[in-house]
């Protein structure tokens, strides 16, 4: 069984947030670092350690926090101030916590879901070339594969191949990153800027230390905080009325009413769904009764849609939505799209996230 390590000791300079990133909420309300981690096959790891600041520490109560976030199951290590690279914080979390054996380091701005079936040297990574969404690519290390499982080499900051690292380090001994951290730090010119972790890897390389390489099966990279408000913008909650958007518009009265076949608006359904697949949650406004929720929800599965939930019996008048916004969840945290009852145009009014 191996370690987990999450560094959460850095500046986060390119997100000029109230807290660290790291302690920033996910639309789904898990903590950042939490988030970041929920990919990773978690039973595979005796020890789970987040490194963090003093400062951090008492400021956010940041140990409470992540003591709350992984149900105790992860040690804190509190450093006293900032360190100069994401490799002197792993090399520090390892002798501070007594780490040894194999151990895994990862980012925690990034979502990777891979399945990592042994301990050892690897690397995870993706092809740019499938995950076009995958911004900010300059500031990437790149991977360099020897047939198909094969690390020949990684190189940060230099598109040398196709293939990016996710932030996901894997190493067969803690004693040997130490080792190999020194070495690196010893003949470092200064000028050169900070000691990444690819550097590491690839001194070891150099030193005939064999890595795989793994494919993530998912990867949401949230290095940047544009890339932070896209996560927010696709994971959006949208309230969305039933009749005149979804299904063609009835009421209580009439030959055709809510006890009749719904007819579909097929143009918005689309568009729902979208929202759906990309994370979005669908809350469902309606002012047919309680009585008509079975009926209605067999014509929203049989036109394939997808809800958080569904609150009936709303009045027959104008809907407002009230929300509270700040830097975490930025100005307009609401919005109204109003649009012609009946209008199968939904996307020219409010449209998927790309």
């Amino acid at each position: 069984m191996g370690t987990l390590i999450i560094p959460c000791a850095g500046r986060s300079t390119r997100f000029p947030m109230v807290r660290p990133k790291w302690l920033l909420t996910y639309p789904d309300g898990k903590l950042m670092v939490e988030k970041a981690v929920e990919g990773l096959n978690m039973p595979f790891f005796k020890r789970v350690i987040v490194t963090m600041l003093e400062e951090h520490r008492q400021k956010y109560s940041a140990d409470t926090v992540v003591a709350q976030a992984f149900g105790g199951k992860a040690e804190v290590c509190v450093l006293d101030g900032f360190t100069q690279s994401q490799s002197e914080t792993v090399a520090v979390t390892i002798r501070k916590m007594g780490v040894t054996g194999p151990f895994v380091s990862k980012d925690s701005d990034g979502y990777v879901r891979a399945e990592i079936d042994r301990q050892g040297n690897f690397l995870v990574g993706v092809d740019i070339r499938k995950k076009r969404e995958v911004r900010d690519v300059g500031a990437k290390s790149f991977i360099v594969l020897e047939g198909q499982r094969g690390v020949a080499d990684i190189v940060e900051k230099s598109a040398v191949s196709n293939i990016i690292c996710t932030g996901v380090y894997g190493f067969d001994s803690a004693e040997k990153f130490v080792k190999a951290y020194e070495e690196v730090k010893s003949s470092w010119q200064s000028g050169k800027g900070e000691i990444y972790l690819s550097n590491i890897v690839s001194h070891l390389i150099g030193r005939r230390s064999a890595f795989t390489y793994h494919e993530a099966a998912e990867y949401e990279d949230w290095g940047l905080l544009s890339d932070w408000y896209r996560v927010l913008r696709r994971k959006r909650t949208y309230f969305v009325d039933v009749d005149g958007v979804i299904f063609k518009n009835k009421g209580r009265y009439g030959q055709v009413n809510w006890d009749s076949e719904d007819e579909p608006l097929s143009n918005n359904i689309c568009v729902i769904k979208k929202w759906a697949e990309q994370g979005a949650q669908v809350v469902l406004c309606t002012s047919r009764p309680e009585k008509h929720r079975g009926k209605l929800e067999e014509s929203l599965e049989r036109h394939g849609i997808r809800w958080h939930s569904i609150v009936m019996g709303c009045n027959h008048a104008q809907r407002v939505l009230v929300n509270d916004f700040a830097r975490t969840n930025p100005h307009p945290s609401c919005v109204a799209v109003s649009i012609p009852r009946d209008a199968d145009d939904l996307d020219k009014y409010i449209g998927a996230e790309d």
